[in-house]
């Protein structure tokens, strides 16, 4: 929150400003530290729909990313933590970021470690993240550790908005036709069949659908349409919210068609690449594996590596665990990994696997974009069509019938 301040300085000037800290005594430390002596400390006035704005701000993977990419290169250029810290908060324009990261400035600047005051915001930053935190404190490289974790950041963000962006098209076009069908039951269907009704003839049985459509829809259908449409879109995410659920979807998940195999390339990606990265910050593979096991996001992976970490603490190696799986680990991976286990660099040829199975991925995004495109276009037009050629042929009928008589 923002105070403001009137302060004396030590040669007897009166000053007079603003600062944001996350408390009034957090705010009197800054200030003395400057050398102020204040004199009167009032917090700004703020409205009610502003604080439930900052309240309600949520903090994204591109901030979170941003944010680390920039702190490492300070740290690397020698800049103190909480200095660092600070320029940070001033320059991250949302506003619930820019509280916590305040929060974890004064929390290091009163002789805390960078991973236990970011430890206090759990949602924001995850075990992951804390655990190369503290791997890059043991060994005296954070700013080398930061780096590595804005690299893996920015990977996962590029994949997130790969996935998301082409999952745009289809629900754009499923939109339009939504529309379109709502709009002509709503302003075309109505006057034709007013039209159509008057010439007394026996309508064709398409007709006669989509009219009681209309019908329907006018009469309040619409409701009960758009709750069936929303169960059928919310279902799924709330039999995934649950545990049960979870376990179940991502099991049949991997076995679906072109999909199944896709999301096995995402898993592995996952995989090998936060394993890569807590191996390069320094972490044993035992724990390593621990913490990879609660990021993956899909459960049959879940359990493997969870089986993995206890088998290699008892010496075994991953590659000879993975090789008892290879209805969901390719050889391929298998192979890499004992290859790295070998020469002694593991994280490189993981690292060797994201790079192949990111290609991999973006190749089959770009191909089911490319045949999810015109069959959704077909989808539209027949869709269309239909309504167009129900409509108009009664019409047709009858004007060629009108043609005849003359």
């Amino acid at each position: 929150m923002k105070f403001l301040y009137q302060a004396r300085t030590k040669e007897g000037r009166i000053q007079s400003g603003t600062i944001e800290a996350s408390s009034r005594k957090a705010t009197l430390d800054i200030l003395e530290k400057y050398g102020l002596q204040v004199t009167s400390l009032t917090a700004e006035a703020g409205s009610i729909w502003q604080k439930k704005i900052v309240l309600s701000k949520k903090i994204s993977l591109r901030d979170i990313t941003v944010f680390t990419r920039q702190l490492s290169v300070m740290l690397k250029s020698a800049v103190a933590p909480v200095e660092a810290l600070r320029a940070q908060m001033i320059q991250t324009e949302n506003p619930n970021f820019k509280e916590k990261i305040l929060k974890i400035a004064e929390t290091v600047e009163s002789g805390n470690p960078l991973s236990r005051a970011f430890s206090f915001f759990p949602e924001v930053f995850d075990s992951f993240y804390i655990s190369c935190l503290r791997s890059g404190e043991a060994s005296g490289k954070v700013a080398d550790s930061l780096n590595y974790l804005a690299d893996h950041l920015e990977r996962e963000f590029h994949l997130q908005q790969k996935i998301r962006g082409a999952m745009i098209y289809p629900i754009f076009v499923i939109v339009v036709l939504i529309g379109v069908i709502f709009l002509a039951a709503f302003f075309i269907v109505p006057n034709l069949s007013e039209v159509l009704k008057n010439f007394g003839t026996k309508l064709p049985l398409s007709t006669r659908a989509i009219i009681s459509f209309s019908d329907f829809i006018k009469e309040g259908g619409w409701i009960l349409i758009f709750v069936i449409l929303g169960a059928i879109f919310i279902t799924p995410f709330l039999f995934k919210r649950s545990k049960e659920g979870k376990k179940s979807w991502d099991k049949f998940s991997l076995k679906l068609p072109i999909l199944g195999e896709f999301y096995k390339k995402v898993s592995l990606t996952r995989f090998s690449e936060n394993l890569s990265v807590l191996i390069s910050a320094g972490l044993p593979i035992t724990s390593a594996l621990e913490i990879t096991k609660s990021i993956i996001g899909n459960d049959v992976y879940e359990k493997i590596v969870a089986e993995t970490g206890e088998r290699v603490a008892r010496g075994e190696t991953i590659s000879s665990v993975f090789l008892r799986y290879p209805e969901v680990i390719p050889a391929f991976v298998t192979q890499m990994i004992s290859t790295g286990e070998k020469t002694g660099r593991l994280e490189d040829t993981l690292m060797d696997v994201v790079n192949f199975y990111k290609a991999e991925i973006d190749r089959t995004i770009n191909n089911l974009t490319s045949i999810l495109e015109p069959i959704l276009l077909l989808v539209l037009g027949i869709g269309v069509g239909i309504m167009v050629i129900s409509l108009f042929l009664p019409l047709f009928s009858i004007g060629l019938g009108g043609m005849e008589g003359m």
